[in-house]
């Protein structure tokens, strides 16, 4: 399983990306000058600061009472100057560095011959062949989940290598360069000057039967049949000095190389190999380039079911390569980035990208790659301490909808769609309360209590009675989006918006289950029960449609690419109603018609909420909408610019379309489209508590086992159309019938 094209990338969208979890690398493929482009997930561009307004405490409670009293100009106006942040910006993610690896033979590989480079999902190796005029040249490389660093090799097939390592960076933006020995070089600064994170990039290239020299900030191999190099890196707080140990340097020799590598693909494999998804592959289709495969589909093809299941595994790998334990969590694009100031500052979006980021994470059994979220949400709550205090003067924690490396959940940013959305932290939670659900694990839920309760310590006391009695988010807003407010002002201010009010029913609910589970709390449940009872339930409004805010406000955007009323939907559990259904249909089919799904991320979305309505054929013609309008040549998804939670929703979607489940219930084929008549899903873990191994032949289930031990009380559901009437039921092999 593999994406590979015939010709180096053309911009760094198109790249191929390598990861550890910490060190990342884009790498262009160019025959001449091969640019991998460095990320470092501790590098971001400022310290940690205190941004809360000063004067948000003193008139929070000022703009409540407008919106209350249906005075949404004047509650903006107050709003703005008092409650923004100041400074409005939180600290950004950095790109670390550049390697460019510069042919010195330049005639033999201007116009290369038998060029392929290929990104090998089973094993994550980058592997570049091509021939020259005289001479043709491999290149391997992978990045080590146990070390963080990047490990190169090169060969020569029939003559030397001439080869050029230069270590850069952006705009040239670092300060110092170190020669640490004869096959070593180490380049420093800071990022965003003196006063942001100290770091450091090492480079060693080694080549046992040629020459190696350092000029500067470039090794020079020549002479060589083949050479091998490392890349390390460093990030630590200004006022730090690098690890002691990171100015040592151990050879890398062929068989260090050899070792390190297969030590690699055993360790990538235990996690990649946890599930395996399967459609039937047009052998013609497999020897495309993967360019080419998704030309085909823009140019009107039905369907690539190969890579479809490429993709899914795609999510996979990138989930691996972005986010492991120790590290930081995945953000707006993984680990990789190319800028200094990248867009949305290619940090923690949470009001919808880094939850999106995890949701596979559950049904794929990834325990420990959720655990960097874990960490971010943990120190977002302690932070959030100070953010309720200052700006709200209340006790507890509250997270908006922005974070950073940090932890910082100030409001970000001064566009009132999004600023001043106080909802950030519980969106976090009930995502890690659906994680414990899928892996039952006991550590986790005593991990994660105490910042629940600091939480719920907040919105106990924010909630407010609104004008209709209901308990009330004020101020807040529906995630980025806009209303018209007394026939002309373009409004987004609100209160007991229909995101919160179901966030607020979950979390709450999550809450007092684990108390009880607990053991723990017992004095405080039946005020946690009050709060639940007196949340706004979610309404329909008169054209059908589940209802965004209070008031049926004029819309500005139809085609909003948010579906945050859809949350009740998906990623919760509480639209189980036909009415509710259908009125989430008639949402859904509304944006569509008006241009949403547009980004990549929405479009993940909307097929996770097309198949949670059971909706296989929806759902599938969203997917390829997905290839046509959202998908790069290396399979990144694009917002744009280049996002990568539509690649995660994208890899959990496939799941929930072929296996859904809630802790009493588990449903298979619930939207399973007709074309997918054949396959195979193993290893996908459910909220029941157990991991099955389902396949099917001609639209019919053959097989499903049932790892653990599944309650009599659960049942498993099964259309009767999924029933072969000729053959025996695999699931009453298994003790279940299908209910």
């Amino acid at each position: 399983m593999s994406i590979w094209s015939p010709a180096p990338a053309k911009n760094w969208e198109r790249y191929y990306p390598l990861g550890s979890g910490r060190l990342g690398a884009m790498i262009s493929g160019d025959t001449r000058e091969n640019t991998i482009v460095l990320n470092d997930d501790r590098l971001f561009s400022a310290p940690r600061n205190h941004r809360v307004n000063p004067d948000a405490a003193a008139h929070a409670a000022k703009v409540r009472d407008l919106l209350f009293a249906g005075k949404v100009i004047e509650a903006e106006e107050l709003a703005g100057p008092t409650m923004f942040p100041a400074p409005a910006k939180q600290a950004n993610y950095e790109v670390l560095g550049q390697l460019k690896i510069r042919n010195r033979y330049v005639d033999y590989f201007e116009k290369p011959v038998n060029y392929r480079r290929t990104l090998d999902l089973n094993t994550a190796l980058y592997t570049q062949e091509y021939t020259g005029r005289q001479d043709g040249h491999t290149f391997e490389a992978f990045t080590a989940l146990e070390d963080h660093a990047l490990y190169g090799h090169f060969t020569a097939t029939n003559n030397v290598l001439a080869l050029n390592f230069t270590l850069t960076r952006t705009e040239e933006r670092y300060e110092r360069v170190n020669r640490l020995d004869d096959h070593t070089i180490l380049i420093s600064g800071h990022s965003d000057g003196l006063h942001g994170r100290h770091f450091g990039i090492k480079l060693s290239v080694f080549a046992p039967s040629g020459f190696v020299t350092v000029y500067g900030n470039t090794i020079v191999v020549s002479e060589a049949h083949d050479c091998w190099f490392r890349v390390t890196s460093a990030v630590v707080p200004t006022s730090d000095p690098f690890y002691p140990d990171f100015a040592q340097q151990v050879p890398v020799t062929a068989s260090t190389y050899a070792d390190v590598k297969a030590k690699n693909i055993t360790a990538y494999q235990a996690l990649y190999q946890r599930t395996d998804f399967s459609l039937p592959d047009d052998p013609a289709l497999a020897q495309l380039p993967t360019a080419d495969r998704l030309a085909r589909l823009k140019k009107g093809a039905e369907t690539d079911p190969g890579l479809i299941v490429t993709l899914f595994n795609y999510g996979k790998y990138l989930l691996i390569a972005s986010s492991e334990p120790g590290t930081h969590a995945a953000n707006l694009q993984g680990i990789w980035n190319q800028d200094l100031t990248p867009v949305w500052g290619s940090k923690y979006t949470i009001n919808i990208n880094t939850e999106m980021n995890y949701w596979l994470t559950g049904p794929l059994n990834y325990d420990a790659q959720e655990k960097p979220l874990v960490d971010l949400f943990l120190l977002a709550v302690d932070r959030g301490h100070d953010t309720a205090r200052t700006m709200y003067g209340l006790a507890g924690s509250v997270i908006h909808h922005n974070l950073d490396i940090y932890g910082d959940g100030a409001p970000q940013s001064t566009t009132m769609s999004g600023t001043l959305w106080p909802m950030g932290g519980v969106w976090l939670a009930n995502e890690l309360w659906r994680h414990y659900q899928f892996s039952r694990d006991e550590k986790l839920l005593t991990r994660i209590y105490p910042a629940f309760k600091e939480l719920a310590a907040f919105y106990n006391a924010f909630l407010v009675k609104d004008p209709d009695g209901y308990l009330a988010a004020a101020p807040s807003v529906s995630p980025e989006n806009y209303y018209v407010v007394d026939g002309h002002y373009i409004a987004s201010l609100s209160y007991g918006t229909t995101i919160d009010n179901s966030l607020l029913r979950e979390f709450y609910g999550a809450l007092i289950w684990m108390a009880r589970h607990l053991g723990k709390d017992a004095d405080l449940l039946i005020a946690w029960q009050k709060v639940l009872d007196r949340i706004r339930p979610t309404a329909i409004g008169p054209d059908g449609r589940i209802r965004e805010y209070v008031h049926d406000y004029p819309e500005i955007d139809k085609g909003h690419r948010h579906f945050s009323p859809l949350y009740g939907l998906f990623p919760g559990d509480e639209f189980t109603t036909p009415e509710l259904k259908a009125a989430a249909r008639k949402f859904i089919d509304y944006r569509l018609k008006h241009g949403s799904g547009q980004t990549g991320w929405s479009l993940a979305w909307v097929i996770n909420l097309f198949a949670r309505l059971g909706d296989g054929e929806a759902a599938w013609q969203a997917i390829n909408r997905m290839f046509t309008q959202s998908t790069q040549d290396n399979l990144l998804n694009s917002h744009p610019p280049f996002q990568i939670d539509g690649n995660f929703g994208f890899s959990n979607a496939i799941a929930e379309m072929i296996v859904q489940s809630t802790p009493t219930e588990i449903t298979l084929f619930p939207a399973l489209p007709a074309a997918w008549s054949t396959g195979h899903l193993t290893g996908v873990r459910t909220r029941a508590g157990v991991i099955l191994d389902i396949a099917w032949a001609n639209g019919y289930l053959t097989e499903c086992t049932i790892h653990g031990d599944l309650p009599a009380a659960v049942p498993v559901h099964l259309a009767p159309q999924y029933l072969d009437p000729n053959k025996p039921n695999p699931l009453e092999k298994e003790g279940h019938d299908h209910g």
